[in-house]
This record gives structure tokens, C-alpha cells and sequence, in this order.
């Protein structure tokens, strides 16, 4: 029931944030071509990438949430953090070419914009924005969704931007005020390469953190620490010769293999191995949820 729920609360915000990304990119797009403003377009194609990416990952979402299969025996949630990489890698990629762009124009003069339509399209854009980034970020707490918490930070970036674009018009109109109109045109490009170098940090962060799933590395977490007390503990309780312990994530999913050996095999009957992986799965598997448990009983220790 919990996994239901989990999976019907993620598609349906990943359905919101889809139908405001289609908004945000058609809007984004027109208006920067309208006001002749490079941030607004950046803001554009920003929401148009994060559409087809948002798209994926409701995909994705719906992938997860069904049972292993013919195909994939071992479930579906390695294509989580997969996604989230690749998702993670369009976003720096575009973060990189906005900054040369934005520099590029700052050495060609600079970029003159239509000021009054842009700033209420920015003020309307960060509003916008950081509503379903919290609403988002509340559904991400509520069931523990990484794909969610991910696409948030997607909409807190496109706040951000937003909110960037929004004091650099303001900007504009101080300096107009102030008798240097000469300087407006320089803005537009210096806003596009200042935040395309703090949107870059986002990325890197998500990357960081998934490569890790992605490369099967063991997660040096709070959990993995419980798992290696807890399996200490169970090794003493029950007199282990030794044992070793292969742990890592994949999205939603652990995946948690422990090999024991044994000196004399006639005090580890069938009954008592069985017994020995069911003390396992009460206190490792069913704190952790969904897990994968692989328990093996060996005399050699080329097996561990």
C-alpha cells in the first residue's frame, strides 16, 4: 500500500512539473525572442530540456514501481539514478554553453532588451517557479522520491534564474534613472554568464551523489554503518568462522549480499541457516525496505 501510494504521489507530481515546464518553455522561448533577451531565452530553453527531462523521468517513475520481470530480473530501479545522471549531465552541458554565449556577447557590445514586458514576465516566471518547487520539495519529503527531490531542485534553479533576471531588470531601470542607459545593454549578457556558473553547481552536486549508484560503489552512509554493526552483532551471536558483506544502492533499492563461512557443516543444518537469514531480514531488511537479500553458507573461504 505504502509503495502504492509512493508511486501514484510521485507521477502525480512529476505530471505538475511536466505541465509547468511545457508553460515555462513555451513562454520562456517566445518571450526572449520578443524582448530580445539571451536570459529569457536561457530561462526557455532551460524549461524545454527540463520538459523532455521531466517527461523521462515520469517514465521512469512508472518503471520503478513495477516488479522484476523476464527481462530485468533484478527490478527496474538502477535506471533511477541512471536517469538522474543523465539528467544531471544535459543540465551542465547547458550551464557551459549559456556562460560562453553570455561572454561572447559582452565582447560584441553587449544586448539591448524591450524592458517593460521583460519584467513582468520575470516577476510572473519566479513566482511561478518556486510554487511548484516547493510543492514538489513537500511530496519529495512526504514519500522519500529521489526522482522528485531532483526534479525540485530542476524548478529551484529555474527559480533562481528567474528571481537573477528579475533584479538584473530592475537593474536596468536604476541605471536609467540614474543617467547610465549606456551601460543597460551589458546586463543581459552579464546576468546570462553569472547564472549559468551558479546553475552549474546543482548539477555537479546530483552527479556527484548518483555516479556513485551508478558505479555500484558501496554508499558511506549512516546506513551502511547499521548494516556492518548490526551483521558484527549477528556474526558474534552465532559463532561466524568469518563472513563478508557486499552492500550497495541503486536508487530506491539496496541490494545486500553476505557470505558466512562455517568450520563444520553438520552444526549448520538447512533449519539453522534458514533461521540465520531470517534474524537477517528482521533486523537488516525490513528497517532498510526494499532490499535485495542474498544469504550464502560456505566451508571455503574462496567463496566470501
Amino acid at each position: 500500500m505504502a509503495h502504492c501510494r509512493k508511486s501514484s504521489s510521485e507521477q502525480l507530481a512529476l505530471r505538475i512539473s511536466l505541465a509547468g515546464t511545457v508553460l515555462m518553455a513555451v513562454s520562456g522561448l517566445g518571450m526572449g525572442w520578443y524582448v530580445n533577451s539571451d536570459a529569457i531565452l536561457l530561462d526557455g530553453v532551460f524549461s524545454l530540456l527540463s520538459m523532455a527531462m521531466t517527461g523521462l523521468t515520469l517514465f521512469t517513475a512508472h518503471l520503478v514501481s513495477r516488479p522484476d520481470d523476464e527481462v530485468f530480473q533484478f527490478g527496474y530501479s538502477h535506471l533511477e539514478p541512471l536517469i538522474t545522471v543523465v539528467n544531471g549531465l544535459i543540465i551542465l552541458a547547458i550551464c557551459l554553453f549559456a556562460f560562453y554565449g553570455g561572454v561572447q556577447a559582452m565582447l560584441h557590445g553587449g544586448n539591448p532588451i524591450n524592458l517593460d514586458v521583460a519584467l513582468t514576465y520575470a516577476l510572473l516566471s519566479t513566482v511561478f517557479s518556486f510554487v511548484i518547487f516547493f510543492t514538489e520539495r513537500h511530496i519529495a519529503r512526504e514519500v522519500d522520491s529521489e526522482l522528485v527531490r531532483v526534479d525540485a531542485q530542476e524548478w529551484l534553479v529555474d527559480g533562481i534564474l528567474s528571481t537573477t533576471i528579475l533584479s538584473g531588470f530592475l537593474l536596468v531601470m536604476l541605471l536609467d534613472a540614474l543617467g547610465y542607459s549606456h551601460w543597460n545593454a551589458y546586463v543581459d549578457p552579464i546576468l546570462v554568464s553569472a547564472l549559468a556558473l551558479a546553475m552549474a553547481m546543482l548539477p555537479l552536486q546530483v552527479l556527484r551523489r548518483n555516479l556513485k549508484e551508478v558505479l555500484l560503489m558501496t554508499p558511506d552512509t549512516p546506513v551502511r554503518r547499521r548494516v556492518e554493526s548490526t551483521l558484527a552483532g549477528i556474526a558474534r551471536r552465532y559463532d561466524f568462522s568469518d563472513y563478508s558483506c557486499h552492500f550497495t544502492k541503486s536508487g530506491r533499492q539496496y541490494d545486500l549480499e553476505i557470505n558466512i563461512l562455517v568450520a563444520d557443516s553438520d552444526h549448520w543444518p538447512l533449519e539453522r541457516q534458514d533461521s540465520v537469514r531470517e534474524i537477517i531480514h528482521q533486523h537488516l531488511v525490513q528497517p532498510l525496505g526494499d532490499t535485495w537479500l542474498s544469504v550464502s553458507f560456505t566451508r571455503s573461504e574462496r567463496w566470501l
